[in-house]
């Protein structure tokens, strides 16, 4: 009771019950004045689609509604008293038959909505129209044989033409167009699901229905209608009977009459019933057309109800056609299509970010056609997609674990190198900076600076060939060589002869060392150097420009065996200034494959040749930067600053 009270105090049940009224009177009403081609109730009405499905989407206040329409229709039209109560009767029941006989069946649960998306759904509706029409159809006969109005017995069939075939033919596509944008399928007062049948109401309902049917029938046999007497107590009992069926409890919980309506999407079922239905109007209306040809000589009303009954059976006939048709194109064309399609929106339907393998569910079909074909192409695209992502994660995981291992290393590779700086904050004669950027996580770039004795110091910058991995391994090689053997205190051009020597021991892969290093003597200034095929560095003297300091170059480190290398000699002043660096400085790249060149390095260190090392390196990479822009870095970028400042002994 408070659910039924609750349901009287929204508005829009109210709205719904005087639209039902409106929109049943308004489509009713012509076909009264209009089409009556036969007296009586003989006249062809597609109004009579409209209580059924109303009342089925709507529910009682629905129902409400047509018999108030129904009842204004009924009093223009000048009815009298009896045919106005009785035709309220009847209609309401008309409309809130299908909406009760459709949620009181037991059903399975998709289809606890009216909705028409298979021949399961179809055939449900239909029999619901049938059971329906029978019912109203042997009520509407009691009345109008109560009320005088009949001839024979063979009005039953045109009325049950009337209220089934429009019920169907109209009715499936206003059905599936209002599925379509989405119905407010609203389930009120509902009483809660017991386990265990209800056939005894059932049986209540079949009686009413064979009530009109057997009148039908024996009226047939006898030739001649029953007396309006018995025609009433014959009416009288049929609505008892209903009235006692809709005590029926409803086959759904009120946790259930809870959910709304949903919006339906046009299905391949749909559109194939859809279809049919087009093609059955066409065929429907060749069949009217050639039974009004065909009857010819006769009055009128024998005329029409000659064509409609042939139509009416042809309606029929359509319809078994129709459901055989479906059914077939259900279970071996859509049923496989749909089953298909679920198991590749499972295997499709996990969230994104998510690391969870999909576990593809196969569709096994066998109808020995091309849906078999593409069933067994989706299985194997999806056995293929599993194994793909499985060796993805994989080959992921090792990844996330090589560059885990590369991190420690680029660490353990900036560690080996000179990084705190100032260097030697006790010597106040120089000042020495470096820097080195990788293109990759390890580079195969260094450089190097130490004290050999307590007055010479070793600088070292040098590039290997390649990069990556196997360039950062060979250049520990070759650093480590050449600080060892520059620490014995021989000179630049002995310790290049001896790592050259060392590297080309065991240099399978054929990787070779560019490097430049210099030996100064703090006290003098005096420097002596080598070159193994490294770019020359640039020499600032005093107050000048940077130069670029040429020589002529050895031969590259593990090059070839057996090379012999010659050093050269400069002397530094006090506030002279050597800039060391690899070629990722000078071949820098741009978006358009330009590269950064040595004017461009040259110009750039002249613009700030009185800056410290530790302020000159910064000031060049932000030039470099600036040049190259959003293009990837190339090549390790390394540099090396040295300023003399003051001899040995000269200090203030």
């Amino acid at each position: 009771m408070d659910t039924f009270a609750r349901s009287l105090r929204e508005r829009k049940n109210w709205v719904r019950l005087v639209l039902s009224a409106v929109i049943f009177f308004a489509v009713a009403l012509p076909f009264r004045q209009l089409l009556n081609l036969m007296p009586g109730i003989t006249e062809i009405r597609p109004a009579n689609m409209i209580p059924p499905v109303l009342g089925l989407i709507w529910g009682p206040f629905a129902a409400g509604g047509i018999a108030i329409g129904n009842l204004i229709s009924d009093m223009v039209s000048g009815s009298n008293a009896f045919i106005c109560t009785t035709g309220f009767i009847a209609n309401f029941l008309y409309a809130y038959l299908p909406y009760k006989l459709w949620y009181s069946v037991a059903v399975q649960e998709d289809d606890l909505y009216p909705t028409l998306g298979s021949v399961r759904k179809i055939l449900k509706y239909i029999c619901v129209m049938l059971l329906d029409s029978l019912v109203v159809t042997g009520m509407l006969s009691f009345i109008f044989e109560t009320a005088g109005f009949s001839a024979s017995g063979s009005s039953y069939a045109l009325l049950f033409f009337n209220n089934f075939d429009f019920t169907v033919l109209l009715g499936v596509p206003v059905l599936i167009f209002l599925e379509r944008f989405r119905p407010d399928y609203r389930v009120p007062a509902a009483h809660k699901r017991k386990e265990g049948g209800y056939w005894a109401f059932d049986l209540l309902l079949a009686a009413a229905a064979a009530l009109g049917l057997g009148w039908f029938l024996l009226s047939l046999l006898r030739g001649s209608p029953v007396d309006s007497r018995t025609a009433a107590v014959l009416l009288a009992a049929s609505v008892l009977l209903t009235l006692a069926w809709t005590a029926k409890p409803f086959n759904f919980t009120p946790a259930e009459q809870k959910r709304g309506g949903q919006k339906v999407k046009i299905t391949i079922k749909t559109k194939v019933t859809i279809g049919f239905l087009m093609l059955a109007v066409i065929f429907i209306a060749f069949v009217a057309v050639t039974a009004n040809s065909a009857q010819t000589g006769a009055d009128a009303l024998e005329h029409w109800s000659h064509v409609y009954f042939t139509v009416g059976l042809a309606i029929n006939v359509i319809f078994a056609v129709a459901i055989v048709f479906l059914w077939y194109v259900e279970r071996n064309i859509v049923d496989p299509l749909e089953r298909l399609s679920d198991n590749v929106r499972e295997f499709a339907a996990l969230p994104e970010g998510s690391e969870e393998i999909p576990q593809p569910r196969f569709t096994e079909i066998d109808t020995g056609d091309e849906i078999a074909l593409l069933a067994r192409s989706c299985n194997s695209m999806m056995r293929d997609i599993t194994d793909y992502m499985r060796n993805l994660q994989a080959v992921t995981a090792e990844k996330e674990r090589i560059g885990a291992e590369l991190g420690v290393a680029t660490h353990i590779q900036a560690s080996m190198l000179p990084c705190i700086f100032p260097a030697f904050p006790t010597r106040d004669e120089f000042d020495i900076y470096a820097t080195m950027q990788p293109a990759k996580e390890v580079g195969g770039d260094f450089y190097d600076f130490f004290l050999v004795d307590d007055d010479h110091l070793a600088v070292v910058i040098a590039d290997v060939s390649g990069k990556g991995v196997p360039a950062a391994l060979f250049m520990v090689i070759a650093k480590t060589l050449i600080k060892d053997h520059a620490q014995l205190g021989t000179t630049p051009a002995e310790v290049f002869t001896q790592v050259n020597a060392k590297l080309c021991e065991a240099n399978e892969e054929g990787l070779f060392v560019t490097a430049w290093m210099g030996i100064l003597q703090i006290s003098t200034g005096h420097m002596a150097y080598v070159n193994a095929g490294h770019n020359p560095p640039l020499l600032r003297r005093g107050g000048g420009g940077y130069e670029y300091l040429h020589a002529r170059p050895g031969f590259v480190l593990a090059g070839m065996e057996g090379m012999r290398y010659r050093q050269a000699e400069l002397d530094l002043a006090p506030g002279d200034a050597l800039y060391l660096y690899t070629d990722g400085v000078t071949e820098a790249t741009d978006a358009r494959d330009e590269l950064y060149g040595e004017e461009r390095l040259q110009n750039v260190l002249n613009a700030h040749r009185e800056a410290a090392p530790e302020a000159l390196l910064p000031a060049v990479k932000a030039d470099i930067d600036a040049f190259v822009g959003t293009a990837p870095q190339f090549d390790d970028i390394t540099m090396l600053g040295l300023y003399y400042r003051v001899k040995r002994g000269e200090q203030a």
